[in-house]
């Protein structure tokens, strides 16, 4: 019973929507003149039944080339999907892998920087110790030895 109501109210709705819609001039005009051509169509073929067999014949083979063609596609993009669904795993390994590296490199170049950084402070007294020492160093031999060469230059 409620497919019968169901059915009624789709014929109805469609009914009145077509009515609707030739309200409008130009569909009006388009419907009449899609109607004769679907007319003179239906009367050639009437007469020319080979023509519709070849027709027929020939949109035939274009669906089955083209599922063909499709089949052939989805079957490469399969491949394809598979094949990166097994990279997926190598090239996560190797993501890993580089990762790692680069933390080690860091690591290196961290404890590198802070033996660079202590081999300068020890190189380098700080400031205040440095002026008491080039005090002493000028009285010091190395500065004799300077002062001698320039004595021997004049």
């Amino acid at each position: 019973m409620s497919q019968n109501k169901l059915m009624t109210g789709l014929l109805i709705g469609a009914a009145v929507g077509v009515l609707v819609s030739l309200l409008d001039r130009n569909t009006r005009e388009d419907v009449m003149n899609k109607s004769k051509k679907a007319s003179e169509n239906a009367k050639y073929y009437a007469n020319n039944k080979d023509e519709l067999k070849s027709a027929f014949k020939e949109q035939a083979e274009r669906a089955q080339n083209l599922y063909a063609r499709i089949s052939e596609d989805a079957a490469y993009v399969g491949g394809k999907v598979e094949q990166v669904k097994k990279l997926v795993p190598e090239v996560k390994e190797v993501a890993m892998e580089a990762k790692g590296a680069v933390l080690e490199t860091k690591d290196a170049v961290v404890e590198s920087k802070d033996d660079v950084v202590s081999a300068v402070k020890e190189d380098n007294p700080s400031p205040s110790s440095s002026l008491t020492d080039d005090s002493s160093s000028t009285n010091g031999p190395s500065s004799n030895t300077t002062n001698s060469q320039n004595q021997n230059r004049n």
